[in-house]
């Protein structure tokens, strides 16, 4: 498996990997594949070029993450692994290289939103150090 830095001229990449991840887990995301499917090229091009976009590729894409820059912090979204490849560390790997480029870009604080029922998902986020923000949806890392 191979972790992926998306450039902006590879947005198909990015969309095609992000319409996966709408269509396999559409309450897991703050859009839908339907408004989605309507963007175009240059709103892709936006997409894939703002900020930190990762996928993990395991001769197919199977897994992305994103990071980009709010005012609370770096705020890492878009999290999702193919069901047939959850389980395997890859959600791991993509959150460690996003901590690891935060780190590199000079970042104090990363910030994420997760379901409060999305028990693997804390508990993944638990191991790599976040902890909980005041808000129970959201935890927070502190970039040392």
């Amino acid at each position: 498996m191979e972790i992926h830095q998306v450039e902006p001229d590879e947005w198909r990449l990015w969309r095609d990997t992000r319409l996966a991840a709408l269509s396999s887990d559409p309450e897991e995301f703050g859009s839908t594949l339907a408004a989605e499917q309507r963007y175009g090229e240059t709103e892709w091009r936006d997409r894939a070029a703002e900020g930190l976009k990762l996928v993990a590729l395991d001769q197919e894409p199977v897994a992305l993450v994103a990071a980009t820059a709010k005012p609370e912090g770096l705020y890492l979204h878009s999290m999702w692994v193919r069901p047939s490849h959850r389980g395997r560390g890859i959600g791991e790997a993509l959150v460690r290289t996003v901590l690891e480029w935060a780190a590199e870009e000079g970042w104090k604080v990363v910030v994420l939103r997760v379901w409060v029922d999305n028990l693997p998902a804390r508990k993944l986020y638990r191991r790599l150090g976040f902890v909980q923000a005041e808000d129970p949806e959201h935890m927070e890392f502190r970039v040392s």
